[in-house]
């Protein structure tokens, strides 16, 4: 990307990320409004909560500092913040911040691109740009969570994969899987763009590793804490025992539905309504983009399915990024232009909020 280009696009992305960490602050704020008596714990951690405190802990102790459970969160944020550390004044907290906000300034840019590359189309492109920034679970991209870097490693890929540049497509897979297991899943867009490619270029071993990378990034990860703790598959187990065993996802979808009129109705009945907006975002975005986008954020979605808890949900189902450019393209319409950003943003304030305040699993 050229110097103008760079240019061009921050002067779209910076107006929609900076938007998103103000919308967030206010969602802070009604937390604080609205707390009775006792601080809850998230809303005294700031932008620490919920995972950024495992975070900061692995960064401090490292894993055999800390209990196994934190075995589950995959190192490669962690690594990339004692990177930023070892240069930034401001101890642990800062770097964790830095290198998730610029990780999701870095991945608006490069969505940006990939939708001009996609569509020549720069009112799209804003769109996109927009609906990441406004995607109500987003406000994780503003705490010291991995999605940041993790998006923005995942949309280079997919931009690379566009490029049939195999190679530089399988180091960012890899990077982006040891970042978060849902790496893994970027061998779906990768076999479709491998196996409908525009070019002739790449070589084979190129386009082998450009499908593998993901998986076996993510399986190194499995391997070594299974034998540095001598527990098999001790992220995999750890993370079983949060989300409960694997379910089959129609199964919990439909059982879901019965909870939206049961005791639960506030509990995972929300989330099931947060899925029937999201399948329908998902056939807009299978109708209107290229296969390999829908494929990646619908498996996204049947992994965030497949267990018993439904806690996190929404933001696994941002793992698969390209389900904004569904929401983008439903914001071109001319009856939903404002309504969608317009709700958008609402939900942004109040689930972070709701997190803050104890009542949301992020």
């Amino acid at each position: 990307m050229t110097r103008q280009g760079i240019r061009g696009a921050l002067v779209v992305v910076l107006p929609a990320w900076v938007t998103a960490r103000l919308l967030v602050g206010m969602g802070w704020l009604v937390a604080e409004l609205l707390a009775d008596g006792d601080e809850p714990r998230a809303l005294g951690r700031g932008l620490l909560a919920w995972d950024g405190d495992w975070y900061r802990s692995l960064m401090v102790h490292g894993y055999d500092g800390m209990p196994l459970e934190g075995v589950r969160f995959f190192p490669g944020y962690v690594f990339l913040s004692r990177a930023v550390d070892a240069i930034l004044p401001g101890g642990q907290t800062t770097a964790l911040l830095v290198v998730a906000n610029l990780g999701t300034l870095l991945a608006m840019v490069l969505l940006y691109r990939l939708v001009i590359l996609e569509s020549a189309d720069i009112g799209t492109a804003r769109r996109a740009v927009w609906a990441l920034a406004l995607f109500p679970p987003a406000f994780v991209l503003v705490w010291a969570y991995s999605e940041g870097p993790f998006l923005a490693m995942v949309v280079g890929c997919l931009l690379l994969l566009r490029r049939e540049r195999w190679w530089e497509a399988a180091l960012l897979a890899a990077g982006a899987a040891l970042v978060r297991p849902t790496g893994a899943l970027l061998m779906v867009p990768a076999l479709c763009a491998v196996a409908r490619p525009v070019t002739t270029g790449g070589g084979l071993a190129g386009r082998a590793a450009a499908v593998v990378a993901g998986p076996l990034a993510a399986g190194g990860y499995v391997l070594w804490a299974s034998l540095h703790f001598d527990e098999p598959f001790a992220p995999l187990t750890m993370q079983r025992r949060l989300r409960g065993d694997p379910v089959d996802p129609v199964r919990r979808l439909w059982e879901g539905l019965g909870e939206l009129f049961g005791p639960d109705a506030l509990g995972d009945g929300l989330h099931i309504v947060a899925v029937a907006a999201l399948i329908v975002v998902l056939v807009v975005l299978a109708r209107s983009w290229p296969l390999r986008y829908g494929a990646f954020a619908g498996a996204c979605l049947v992994v965030a399915l497949a267990g018993d808890n439904l806690n996190s949900l929404e933001r696994y189902s941002l793992n698969g990024v390209p389900i904004v450019l569904g929401v983008a393209t439903m914001a071109g319409h001319r009856r939903l232009g404002g309504l969608v950003p317009l709700a958008s943003g609402l939900a942004l304030v109040a689930l972070s909020a709701a997190a803050w305040s104890g009542s949301y699993v992020p």
